[in-house]
C-alpha cells in the first residue's frame, strides 16, 4: 500500500513552540521566498516583515502570519521549511502528547463480521449488523484509512486473519483499527463453526507484529461476554485501545432497524467530533449516548502513551 506524507499542524502546537520557532528561524528571506512561490503568504506579508529591523520582531511577526494559516496550509508550511533547510523547525511541529498521523492513508481498519452461524438454534443469526459495517466503512475512510472487510469467518479464520492484517503493517502506517463483531463469551469472540478465539491469542498477534511496536492499536469488540467455563483472557499490549460493547457477564444489543447499539452510538459521536476525535477521552461519551434501557454498558482499556486523534481528511 503506497502511502502520502501529510501533516496536520494544529493552532494549539504552533502556539506552544512561539519561542523557540523564533529563536529557530534564522534565515527568514529563504523561507519566505519558498512561502511565496507556494502562496502560503502574499507579498504585503513580506512587506510587514521587511518594515521591523529586529530579526526576533521579523521572525514573531512571521509566527502570527503563519498562525493564521493554519491549520489549512499545513503542506504549504513543511513544503517551505523543507526547501529552506529549517530542519530544526520541523522537529518541532510533532505534538508529543499526540501519536504521529503523518501518512495518507494512515493505515487499516480489519472488519469482522459474524452474521449466520452454523448452529442456528445456540446462536442467532446477527441481523442489522451488515448496517454496522456500513458505518464504520464510510466514519474511516473519512478518517483516511483503507477499510477490509471479512464476514462469516470461523475460529481458526478469524485468527489467521488478524495475524496476516497484524503482519502486514508498514513502516507508512501510522495506526492500526480492528472491529471484531459476533456473539461472545467472557474473554472470547466466537466464530461461526460455534469455537471461540481468545483475546489472548488477539493480543499475542499484535505483539508480535514488529510494524505494530510503538504505534497506536485500536480494538473494537462488539459482542456479548456471557459467561464462559474457559480461563480469563486478556489484553496486555502496550499503546493499545481496546473498546468493548459491554462488560462481563452482560448482553450487547442490536437490532434489524439501526444495528449494534454500541456500533451506532460509537459512530454518532465520533461524527460528531471528527473534525478532532480524540478517541480516548471519547470513550465516556459513547457510553452516554447508549440508551439507559438498554441496561447495556460499554467499556474500555488502554495502554496508550499518548493522545490518538483522528481528523476527517475528505
Amino acid at each position: 500500500m503506497s502511502a502520502e506524507r501529510m501533516h496536520h499542524i494544529s493552532k494549539e502546537q504552533f502556539v506552544k513552540i512561539r519561542v523557540k520557532f523564533v529563536k529557530s528561524m534564522d534565515d527568514i528571506d529563504s523561507f519566505l521566498d519558498e512561502a511565496l512561490a507556494n502562496g502560503l503568504l502574499a507579498d504585503g506579508h513580506k512587506q510587514g516583515i521587511g518594515a521591523l529591523k529586529n530579526v526576533y520582531d521579523q521572525a514573531r511577526q512571521l509566527h502570527d502570519y503563519i498562525l493564521r494559516k493554519l491549520p489549512d496550509g499545513s503542506e504549504k508550511f513543511v513544503s517551505a521549511l523543507k526547501k529552506s533547510n529549517h530542519d530544526q523547525i520541523l522537529e518541532l511541529l510533532d505534538d508529543p502528547e499526540v501519536y504521529p498521523m503523518k501518512f495518507k492513508p494512515h493505515g487499516r481498519v480489519v472488519i469482522i463480521n459474524n452474521i449466520e452461524f452454523d448452529d442456528e438454534k445456540k446462536y442467532e443469526k446477527r441481523t442489522g449488523s451488515e448496517k454496522d459495517v456500513v458505518g464504520i466503512e464510510k466514519l474511516f475512510k473519512e478518517f483516511s484509512f483503507n477499510v477490509l472487510t471479512y464476514s462469516n469467518k470461523k475460529a481458526k479464520e478469524m485468527k489467521d486473519i488478524i495475524t496476516k492484517e497484524a503482519e502486514k503493517s508498514t513502516a507508512s502506517e501510522d495506526c492500526f483499527v480492528m472491529f471484531l463483531m459476533s456473539h461472545g463469551a467472557i474473554g472470547n469472540i466466537i466464530g461461526i463453526d460455534g469455537d471461540e478465539l481468545s483475546y489472548s491469542t488477539i493480543n499475542d498477534a499484535l505483539k508480535e507484529s514488529s510494524q505494530l511496536k510503538d504505534k497506536p492499536k485500536l480494538i473494537y469488540i462488539n459482542t456479548c461476554q456471557v459467561s464462559s467455563d474457559k480461563k480469563n483472557e486478556y489484553f496486555n499490549v502496550a499503546d493499545l485501545y481496546v473498546a468493548f460493547a459491554t462488560v462481563p457477564e452482560h448482553l450487547a444489543f442490536r437490532t434489524k432497524e439501526s444495528g449494534s447499539v454500541f456500533i451506532e452510538s460509537l459512530i454518532s459521536v465520533y461524527e460528531k467530533n471528527k473534525e478532532k476525535c480524540d478517541v480516548n477521552s471519547l470513550s465516556p461519551k459513547i457510553h452516554a449516548q447508549i440508551p439507559k434501557e438498554s441496561g447495556q454498558i460499554s467499556s474500555s482499556y488502554n495502554t496508550l502513551k499518548k493522545k490518538v486523534i483522528l481528523r476527517a481528511t475528505i
